[in-house]
């Protein structure tokens, strides 16, 4: 893929995990109002419900506007708009594959088992043998990072083949809000020869280089356009068992109210503990996501402890 395409899109609706969220939205306050229904006084079964209520507009509301509008960022809008206008800066990469790396923090106090934090980022050289990456879109508030999972397809599905990195042409106005907000990056799009892509950030740092060369301010295609790579969900039972997990904790508490073994306030008690246990399935998941790395999706580096060491 010789021409740089002009379109560039917002990442594709995820119907998986906008389906999970909407039903766990709603399955708490389900199996309470089914546990508690004529088995307690009214009242109580209203003031149960009044937090299960807000629970559903929290995250239905969240589900609405992070998994179906999926507005982009404004410094990725003037990056399309730049591209549909007809110039960005891009330069050419050699991918070779998506990072998670582990560490630990400078500040911190644990000498035992500190606790690590995470960062994952698609890892390029340009053709002069200098590293570039380029990191996730910043995660959503709801459900697990689709950016964390783009990268995860997008790193092993191009690792040892090139890539167009597209910069914004319009990148001294974006280069001076960041400064100003504190988030040192610039937005980009990582397009590979077959038109998929993904969008991401990069850090101020090592970028001037290819944004202060004129030979990089490239011209785009008009009607060609880019698709999204389109994350397919899978199985990995050290994550994804611990939803089961809980799921399995709300049937086996719903399972006397079914066979209609226990009535009144028990009843009520144990639709809440089934609704508890709803609520925090998708999260559990999370958690795991967040912190264990897929070896067959990412390569992971050894721990690195910033203490002791200087950052990458």
């Amino acid at each position: 893929m010789e021409a740089l395409p002009s379109v560039l899109p917002r990442n594709p609706v995820d119907w998986y995990l906008t389906a999970g969220m909407l039903l766990v939205a709603i399955a708490p306050l389900a199996a309470f109002r089914y546990a508690a229904h004529l088995e307690v006084h009214p009242a109580v079964v209203v003031l149960g419900s009044l937090p299960l209520v807000a629970w559903i507009a929290a995250v239905a509301s969240q589900a609405v506007w992070h998994l179906l509008v999926r507005r982009l960022p404004a410094p990725h809008r003037l990056l399309a708009q730049d591209a549909e206008a007809g110039r960005v800066v891009a330069v050419r990469f050699e991918c070779t594959g998506a990072e998670w790396h582990r560490f630990v923090p400078e500040d911190s106090n644990a000498l035992v088992a500190p606790p690590l934090e995470h960062a994952q980022h698609l890892k390029v050289r340009d053709a002069e043998g200098k590293w570039y990456g380029v990191h996730g879109l910043l995660r959503g508030l709801v459900g697990p990072d689709n950016a964390r999972k783009q990268l995860a397809v997008f790193g092993p599905r191009f690792a040892g083949g090139h890539v167009w990195i597209l910069w914004p042409e319009r990148w001294e106005p974006v280069l001076a809000v960041a400064r100003r907000r504190g988030h040192p990056a610039y937005p980009v799009a990582v397009v590979a020869d077959t038109g998929e892509m993904v969008w991401g950030y990069a850090a101020l740092d090592y970028t001037d280089r290819y944004l202060t060369n004129p030979a990089n301010l490239r011209t785009t295609t008009p009607g060609l356009w880019a698709r999204p790579v389109r994350p397919r969900p899978y199985f990995r039972p050290a994550v994804h068992g611990r939803t089961l997990l809980r799921l399995a904790v709300a049937v086996a508490a719903l399972l006397p109210v079914l066979l209609d073994v226990v009535s009144g306030g028990v009843s009520a008690l144990l639709g809440l503990v089934a609704a508890a246990a709803v609520m925090d399935a998708p999260f559990a998941a999370l958690r795991g996501n967040t912190k264990m790395p897929d070896p067959s999706r990412w390569s992971v580096p050894p721990v690195k402890d910033f203490r002791t060491s200087t950052p990458w």
